[in-house]
């Protein structure tokens, strides 16, 4: 030590200094060390000598071997900050690492150190406090890692504010986390979670810090390390996590996402790093999971738009409105209707335009809600206005998320009915993808507008999905035109080609069409050329809020004569560019099979849906070799080229033909198809392009039908019902057997050509049986299934009630129309049936409502016929009807003799069957999940005029007898029993004691033991109460184990019991003492993950003559136990009898 210089711990023990640390640290749950950095000695407190597993309070060249309890993965880190620290000026610096426990677990501490030097400024001296982290909310108790919160704390106080400081932030997210939990278990998913949490920690250099953030994410932390080294890292987690995993024999796979934000370039302070980390994992999900996504400014933006959406809602949908742009006619430009389009404004003042917020209300699904409320406004502007013009027309857009609410139709015919608005003055507009979506509930609700008579237009027609062929297979009413098709319409041949097919395939269709983003004086002439029938767009109007709207298009003031003017026909059609690269790539877009024909009739080009068609060799093949893919003739006899020419001829001279056509493909096969040619402008002159539509697929379904309509000749005559068809001209067109058995006819024609004499002339309600049928059916075919009550009559005059069921099956005709089905069943029997059971239930009803107790009424069929009130309000059911439908839902699982409920029943009603009487007891469960214990009574008897026999139940509530039964034992047991480890209370034991006192004296011997736990505060304080009672209870547990059978134990107080022994001899009674003391540190005690022992001392003493009462005795065993503890603790003492 040099000599001179006396170390601080050499200093005499018993000066204030020593005993001011010795204080300190006796009291002090966290960590308390000294170093001396002269000397290399450090000085630690107990309970860190004890946690840490050292091996003495004083170690020597500790900063070297002291470095030894720090986790391999923080130790040269830890190395450095001290290196750092003794060199710098600093007084004081934080520390954070994870440290080796003595039960070889590692635990994270936590720490703050203050240093003294001298004048010349060198370090003499460290003082340092560490808290285990793990007692703290500060460390996950799943994982293991600090929760972010940590992460905070570092960023603040090594990085937050300096300049030329740099921190990278990458926050992962498990993908399909939720999957693993709900497929195994939330133990087996914390699992996971700590086994991945140690896997990534392994792939992380050493200034990356892991932390546990929400959920299944984890929150990457890095002091200056770049963007390159941190996507290096996302690169590694996600190789790693696409690999198969496997946990206790169980297999599991999973992705991660990732979002990184960087400080100071994009985030000022830590809240701002984790906002921006949210929202960049929150993008990364939304792309489709698996992936790292960079933060920008626009994802906050994003997420700022999201909130303020949200809040417009749940505000009265503020910041929302509506504005209107007018549909016209194409021809004279006179107001149609119009297109409701949403706006919305933000807080600030800000327009958003459509594209940026629907995508993000649809994805919300907050586009329900607005979506409604955008209905519901347009209807009632449409409602004002169509005063004004009777024949106005709203047009809406609905998103595809509204069309998968099964309940959409119900709320688009809600709102009609509430403002009175007819259907025919409401449109929704849809884009062509609804049309053609594979999902039922949209295809209903589709189905469903069109029998609403609800006009649907399919919007931006032309773009994306686009099939010219589709268009007769699908359910709308108008095509609206995208504006890509639009410009440079009077100029582009390809764009105006293209829009006149579409206009006059939609025309032939009975199709309206609508032309969208018309902005020019030169498009409208062109598009009014091509006979459109309604435009739209800005060379009209711009969208327009509702006042000036309706103030500008629906009072006398507006003309439409300011924007119509004569159209030079000639002069458009020569502006028209003819490109032939455009014409054969809208060729080859076509998802029909097309051919361009020339007035020489030769074939000028064809596209690739022909090759397929024809399986020819190529578009060559075709062109050079076109007949011999036709037949010589064709099925009327004509040959095939002579048809071709006349038809084609027919295209040239009026625009267009149509006919049915016999095409063969190479190998000879037959191909049925459908031709449409269409005259268009081409090079100066016209060529005409031939649509080929193949009907194969369509034949054959006729075919089908045809064989479907004999089978279903067959399923008629099989049907047990009453069964016959309706078409939808209310014509009675086919019935079956049973139809003629009913009423006793002679044949089916019978039966068909009279069926209106069928019924009688009215119907009970006094409606014409002819005419209420024909609603019937009328009802059937809009709704699909309808069910009512019906009056019909034989030939005879004899009366039949039935039941009718009308049902509306698609396809029957052999326009592919539907038919109604209608079943009837005769009721006759069933009243009869009915008016002997009224009869019987009034007979029970009078022995079930004579009963004091809860009453069941059973048939033979275990079928429960009857209750009473007293029943009811014992079950807590709703009513009767609850009781006797669903009493078996009152009954739990299982019984108190373990029985199962249902079978019990069962087994019990048998028994009475046999014997007439049965008693036993029974638990119900009433509707609060209350258990209502009873005893119940089941009787057969016999009652009615049948001499049916039935069971009664009879069920007395044994609730309250019960509850007093479990009140004076609750406090029998509260008053003599301790509540934490079961034993004799302190009053209840002493007065067991005092009972023996006052017995006469025997000869057997009396021994009283009282045993204290060996550092049972330490125990409390290292790892709290709950670890403490723990301990006592199952050390009391194993001391009870221990001691003979009968033996009195109960608590004195804190960690002291006592325990009375009787007729057992001092030898015998030693060793056993003895023996017990030996076994309780054998125990090994663990909580959470924590392994430790404790010990126990033992005062015991005999009774003799001089103990008068139960004190003397309990105060020698007192004496006896301290004695124990004087010695050195975990031993016993016996005071023998002399």
């Amino acid at each position: 030590m040099g000599g001179a210089r006396m170390s601080l711990f050499d200093i005499n023990p018993d000066r204030e200094e020593a005993f001011l640390y010795k204080a300190v640290s006796s009291i002090c749950s966290d960590y308390l060390y000294i170093w001396d950095l002269e000397e290399d000695i450090l000085l630690a407190s107990p309970n860190m000598v004890s946690d840490l597993g050292l091996d003495g309070n004083r170690m020597t060249n500790c900063f070297h071997s002291g470095i030894k309890w720090i986790h391999p993965h923080d130790r040269e880190r830890v190395r450095e900050l001290y290196r750092t620290f003794i060199r710098s000026d600093e007084d004081s610096q934080n520390l954070e690492y994870q440290a080796l426990t003595a039960d070889g677990s590692y635990i994270w501490l936590s720490g703050r150190e203050k240093i003294k030097r001298d004048d010349t400024g060198k370090a003499l001296l460290i003082v340092g406090i560490l808290r285990n982290l793990e007692q703290f909310e500060g460390v996950d108790q799943v994982t293991g890692l600090l929760r972010h919160g940590s992460a905070r704390e570092r960023f603040e106080n090594t990085v937050e504010g300096r300049a030329g400081s740099h921190g990278e932030v990458l926050l992962l997210g498990i993908d399909g986390f939720k999957n693993i939990n709900i497929l195994n278990s939330h133990s087996f998913g914390d699992f996971v979670l700590r086994t991945t949490a140690q896997d990534i920690l392994k792939l992380l250099p050493e200034q990356v810090k892991l932390y546990r953030y929400d959920g299944d994410q984890f929150l990457l932390y890095g002091n200056n390390v770049r963007r390159e080294e941190m996507l290096r890292i996302y690169g590694d987690i996600r190789k790693y996590a696409s690999g198969t995993h496997r946990v206790n024999g169980c297999s599991y796979r999973f992705t991660v996402s990732g979002g990184i934000i960087a400080y100071p370039e994009e985030a000022h302070s830590w809240g701002e790093l984790e906002k921006g980390a949210c929202a960049a994992l929150r993008q990364a999900k939304t792309n489709g999971k698996d992936q790292c996504v960079e933060f920008t400014a626009e994802l906050l933006e994003e997420l700022q738009l999201s909130h303020c959406l949200a809040r417009s809602v749940d505000n009265g949908y503020e910041g929302f409105r509506l504005v209107f742009q007018p549909i016209c006619d194409a021809g004279t430009l006179k107001v149609r209707g119009a297109e409701a389009l949403l706006r919305y404004t933000m807080p600030d003042g800000r327009e958003i335009s459509p594209t940026e917020f629907i995508p993000l209300l649809e994805g919300s699904r907050l586009i329900l809600p607005v979506g409604l409320w955008v209905l519901e406004q347009a209807v009632i502007a449409c409602k004002v206005w169509s005063r004004q013009n009777p024949d106005f027309i709203m047009d809406v857009n609905v998103s595809f998320v509204q069309l998968q609410d099964s309940r959409f139709c119900g709320k688009v015919d809600a709102l009609l009915q509430k403002y009175d608005l007819p259907a025919r003055n409401l449109a929704l507009e849809l884009t062509e993808s609804y049309f053609i979506t594979n999902d039922s509930i949209v295809n209903e609700s589709l189905e469903c507008l069109n029998e609403m008579h609800i006009e649907l237009s399919m919007d931006d027609f032309g773009i994306g999905y686009s099939s010219l062929g589709r268009l007769s297979e699908i359910g709308m009413d108008v095509v609206k035109v995208d504006r890509y098709f639009v410009k440079a319409l009077h100029i582009s041949q390809y764009n105006h080609d293209f829009v006149e097919s579409v206009i006059r395939l939609c025309h032939n269709l009975n199709k309206a069409v609508c032309v969208e983003g018309v902005e020019t004086k030169e498009e409208w002439e062109t598009i009014s050329l091509l006979n459109a029938d309604l435009v739209q767009g800005f060379y009209i109007s711009r969208p327009v809020e509702p006042e000036v709207f309706f103030r500008k298009y629906l009072t006398s003031s507006y003309d439409s004569r300011s924007l119509v003017s004569p159209i030079d026909k000639e002069k458009i059609q020569k502006k028209l560019v003819n490109n032939k690269e455009l014409l054969f790539a809208m060729m080859n877009a076509t998802p029909l099979c097309l051919i361009l024909w020339n007035r020489q009739f030769e074939i000028m080009a064809c596209n690739e849906k022909a090759v397929q068609l024809f399986r020819a060799d190529g578009k060559n093949d075709i062109i050079e070799h076109f007949y011999r893919f036709s037949p010589p003739c064709q099925e009327d006899g004509r040959t095939s080229v002579e048809t071709v020419r006349e038809r084609i001829t027919e295209a040239f001279a009026s625009g267009y033909s149509e006919f049915r056509w016999m095409h063969c493909d190479k190998e000879g096969n037959s191909i049925p198809v459908e031709v449409i040619s269409v005259r268009i402008p081409y090079l100066d002159d016209f060529v005409v392009a031939s649509y080929t539509r193949d009907l194969r697929a369509e034949i054959e379904l006729s075919e089908k039908r045809w064989k479907f309509r004999m089978r279903l000749k067959a399923l008629l005559d099989a049907t047990p019902l009453c069964l016959n068809l309706w078409d939808k001209e209310f014509h009675n067109i086919m019935c079956n057997r049973e139809a003629v058995k009913l009423f006793e006819l002679d044949s089916e024609q019978d039966y068909l050509e009279h069926f209106n004499l069928l019924s009688p002339e009215r119907q009970p309600d006094g409606s014409l049986s002819t005419e209420g049928a024909r609603e019937k059916i009328k009802e059937a075919m809009q709704k699909g299934r309808i069910q009512f009550n019906w009056l019909h009559q034989k030939p005879d005059g004899e009366l039949i009630p039935a039941e009718i069921t009308l049902v509306r099956i698609e396809g029957l005709e052999e326009d592919g129309s539907a038919m109604v089905a209608g079943y009837t069943r005769d009721l006759r029997d069933q009243i009869r049936a009915e008016k002997a059971e009224r009869l019987m239930a009034r007979r029970v009803r009078a022995v079930v409502d004579s009963s004091p107790l809860a009453c069941v009424l059973w048939n033979m069929r275990q079928e429960a016929l009857d209750c009473n009130q007293i029943a009811v309000e014992m079950l807590g059911a709703r009513d009767k009807e609850e009781v006797l439908h669903d009493f078996d839902s009152f009954l739990p699982l299982y019984q108190p003799d373990g029985s199962v409920s249902v079978e019990k029943r069962i087994k019990t009603m048998n028994e009475v069957q046999k014997n007439r009487r049965c008693v036993f007891e029974w638990v119900y469960v009433n509707r609060n999940g209350e258990s209502i214990p009873c005893e119940v009574t089941l009787v057969k008897a016999v009652i009615g005029k049948d001499d049916e026999d039935i069971i009664i139940a009879y069920s007395r509530d044994l609730r309250e007898l019960k509850r007093t039964l479990e009140i004076i034992d609750r406090l029998k047991r509260q008053a003599c029993y301790d509540a934490l480890t079961g034993c004799l209370t302190r009053e209840y034991f002493i007065e067991n004691l005092n009972g023996l006192f006052q017995k006469e004296k025997t000869d057997a011997p009396v021994m009283l033991g009282l045993l204290d736990l060996d550092g049972f505060k330490n125990v409390n304080d290292t790892y709290g109460h709950e670890a403490g009672d723990m301990t006592l209870k199952r050390v009391i547990k194993r001391v009870g184990e221990l001691l003979p059978e009968g033996t009195l134990i109960g608590r004195f107080g804190g960690d002291e019991f006592l325990f009375l022994l009787q007729g057992r001899e001092q030898g015998s009674v030693s060793r056993m003492l003895c023996s017990i003391v030996e076994q309780i540190p054998r125990m090994q005690l663990e909580y959470k993950g924590n392994i430790f022992t404790s010990s126990i001392s033992i005062g015991a003493v005999f009774r003799t003559p001089e103990d008068t009462c139960p004190e003397d005795l309990i105060r020698r065993a007192d004496d006896a136990l301290y004695q124990a503890k004087r010695n050195g603790r975990n031993r016993s003492v016996l005071v023998q009898e002399e």
